[in-house]
């Protein structure tokens, strides 16, 4: 069996160039396969192939594709869609109108 040159999970972690904490979450993810080393139960020594680095590294690219080309904002002509509200005016007809309505009440009452 030829010598394969097994990483840490700190050289792993470096060779992807991510940090040591996203790369546990991917391996606790399944995402990254690692190769037990020892005899320990509590405490599991991982070590990995840089074939399987690759084979993940491979496995996470994406191609985004390009934005739909867009000619910009249409231009509308505001005068011939829109008018314009004179808010003060409304507002000094609707109190008018209140007005008129209260005096008729009480005159009526």
């Amino acid at each position: 069996m030829p010598a394969i040159d097994l990483l840490t999970a700190d050289e792993a972690a470096n060779l992807l160039r991510i940090s040591r904490r996203t790369s546990d979450n991917h391996v606790a993810r399944g995402d990254i396969a690692y190769i037990a080393v020892g005899l320990g139960l509590k405490r599991v020594r991982r070590r990995f192939s840089p074939e399987d680095l690759v084979r993940f590294r491979d496995s996470q690219r994406r191609v985004d594709w390009p934005p739909e080309i867009t000619t910009g904002r249409s231009r509308i002509s505001m005068s011939a869609k829109y008018e314009a509200i004179d808010f003060k005016a409304l507002l000094k007809e609707r109190r008018a109108a209140r007005r008129v309505s209260r005096k008729s009440e009480c005159e009526e009452g």
